[in-house]
Parts: C-alpha cells; sequence; structure tokens
C-alpha cells in the first residue's frame, strides 16, 4: 500500500506540474514528503531481505 500511496502521490504532482507549467507545487509536496516516508521502512526491509537472500549482506 505504501508504494501505491508514493506512486500515485508521484503521478498526481506530475500530472499538476504538466497543467501549471513549474514544479513548485506545496499542496503536492507534502503529500510526497507523507508518502515518500511511509514507504521507507518497508523499502528497507526488502532491501534486507534481499541482501540475506543473496547472501551479500555485509558481515
Amino acid at each position: 500500500m505504501a508504494m501505491y500511496s508514493w506512486e500515485k502521490a508521484g503521478m498526481d504532482w506530475f500530472a499538476a506540474a504538466l497543467r501549471e507549467r513549474h514544479g513548485h507545487l506545496p499542496e503536492c509536496e507534502e503529500r510526497f514528503k507523507q508518502a515518500w516516508q511511509a514507504k521507507r521502512a518497508p523499502d528497507c526491509a526488502f532491501q534486507q531481505a534481499a541482501r540475506r537472500a543473496l547472501g551479500t549482506e555485509q558481515p
């Protein structure tokens, strides 16, 4: 769910930036930051699991 929310926030921001012809959109920035923060923990867990599965964890 966190990944979907982050992607949706990014795509909505992109669409608004195209409409407004600039990327400084405070109303989108906050939503994007919140979604990005929410996906940090799942990203980290996935990366750790992948490194363990691949045997690439640092000693």
